[in-house]
């Protein structure tokens, strides 16, 4: 069995299909391990694309904050725009999507 482990994707969709490109389909199974959103521009695109290929989805710590369910107060400034930025453009079902991911350690 052959994993894609992909992270930290940040809502760049440019990134994520890159990567992909790059993986060209030789894994099986692909892991995302948190922090789909946050920083980038596409953050709905981005949630929609993981959650076509990915078998496990856990929730990152800017995840965790673009959903509203901490305050991001350890955020560094410019993470913390991110994260309000992020929050006003999630669909309501990409923010519950979110809200219910499992929580990683």
């Amino acid at each position: 069995m052959r994993y894609l482990i992909l992270s930290d994707i940040h809502a760049n969709l440019e990134g994520l299909e890159k990567c992909l490109e790059a993986a060209k389909e030789k894994y099986d199974k692909v892991i995302c391990l948190g922090d789909l959103v946050g920083y980038g521009p596409d953050p709905n695109a981005v949630i929609i694309r993981v959650r076509e290929i990915a078998q496990v989805i856990i929730r990152g710590n800017h995840d965790k904050a673009c959903c509203g369910l901490s305050d991001a107060a350890e955020f560094n400034p410019l993470a913390k725009i991110g994260t309000d930025w992020t929050r006003a453009q999630l669909t309501p079902e990409h923010n519950e999507f979110l809200r219910n991911l499992p929580v990683g350690p």
